[in-house]
């Protein structure tokens, strides 16, 4: 019985089908010389390579944890404001003139809270807003982590 040989490689780069980037996998030895090492996509695992990847592994854990706890400490720090108010000049049927945008909602939340991480528009998720009154707008700080607030637009 013959058995194929197979030598481990860490991942350099993501590689489509095979790995992400820092993945350690095993091939064949064709697969390594001919595809992952000309175009720099892995590199063969070493002892020293394996302890090296192991602490970098130890080191991204740590901290996507300390990033989730950041992110639950901002959901509760912005969900434990009331609600932020914003006033519009309103036409007699109550249709506020112009628009709420993300970037006046960012404004806001920064001038109100001194948060430990910085957001951009696309967290935000507005609903639509053309009348004076109450609002719920979610923050996507991460997968599975949305703060909620409450954004009441009153008259001039």
């Amino acid at each position: 019985m013959i058995r194929k040989k197979t030598i481990q490689v860490i991942l350099t780069k993501d590689v489509e089908k095979v790995g992400k980037q820092g993945t350690l996998i095993k091939v064949k030895p064709g697969y390594i010389r001919n595809y992952l090492i000309p175009l720099k996509l892995g590199k063969i695992a070493t002892v020293s390579l394996i302890k090296q990847f192991e602490l970098q592994q130890k080191e991204a854990e740590m901290r996507q944890i300390q990033f989730v706890e950041k992110c639950i400490i901002n959901k509760e720090l912005l969900e434990s404001l009331d609600k932020f108010i914003i006033k519009k000049k309103i036409s007699e049927n109550g249709v506020f003139f112009g628009k709420v945008t993300k970037k006046q909602i960012l404004e806001l939340i920064g001038t109100k809270l001194n948060l430990a991480m910085e957001l951009n528009k696309t967290q935000l998720e507005l609903p639509e807003m053309k009348k004076v009154g109450v609002y719920i707008i979610e923050i996507l700080l991460t997968t599975n982590i949305i703060a909620k607030l409450n954004i009441e637009i009153l008259p001039e």
